[in-house]
Formats: structure tokens, sequence, C-alpha cells
């Protein structure tokens, strides 16, 4: 009886963990949702040391007009990408879902342990009652 209390209370409280993150992740920390510092450090195919070569097509007169706006764009996609993709921006995401995934522990947690632990101690009260 015990064991099969003990599994279904594990399920409750895993089932409940998830409903918690995953409402904490919409409401509270919408960041954690996105990609996390892994994501951060996937490069796209044109690199710092890159673009400054296709800086100087952009300037020079090989290129035409209409490929020198689309190597401005490149251009500004790379540095857009950087910004984003660097630094605070990277953390934040992974604080946040560090966050997340402590307070659902703590939410869930808790609060079962703690009745637990009062079950427990009175057990043990009635126990050295009648002894």
């Amino acid at each position: 009886m015990y064991v099969a209390a003990l599994i279904s209370l594990i399920f409750v409280a895993v089932g409940a963990g998830r409903i918690v993150n995953t409402a904490l992740k919409a409401y509270v920390f919408p960041e954690a949702e996105k990609g996390g510092f892994n994501s951060c450090n996937q490069q796209p195919p044109m690199y710092s040391a890159e673009t400054q070569s296709v800086e100087k097509l952009k300037t020079g007169e090989v290129a035409t007009p209409d490929q020198k706006a689309q190597i401005e764009a490149l251009l500004n996609d790379y540095k857009t990408w950087k910004e984003s993709s660097s630094g605070e921006t990277c953390y934040k995401r992974e604080r946040q879902m560090n966050y997340v995934d402590s307070f659902t522990m703590l939410l869930v947690a808790l609060p079962i342990c703690l009745i637990h632990w009062r079950i427990i101690k009175k057990d043990k009260e009635e126990k050295e009652a009648e002894a």
C-alpha cells in the first residue's frame, strides 16, 4: 500500500512539476522558451574575419549596385545576429531557464515534503503517546 502511494505521489509530483514549469515559462520567464546559450554559439556562415573582405567588396568597383545591396543586407544580418546572440542576451535566457526549473522543483516538492513531514511527525507522536 505504501509503495503504491509512493509511486502515485512521484507521478503526481512530476506531472505537477511539468505543469508549473510550463506555466512559469509561458507567463513569468518568456525568454526561457527561446534557445539557450548553446543556440547562441552557433555561428552563421560568415565569420568576423570574413566580414572585412566582404566589406571591401561592398566599397569596390567589382560588384554591381544590386550585389552591393545584397552585401549590405548580409552585413546587417550578421551585425544583428552578433548583437542578439552574444553576451548578456544568451546568459539571460539560460538563467531564466534555470530559474524556472528551480522554482518548479521548489513549488512542487516543498509542499509535498512538508505534508509528509507533518504526517510522519503526527504518527510518531501518536506512537509515543501509546507507549
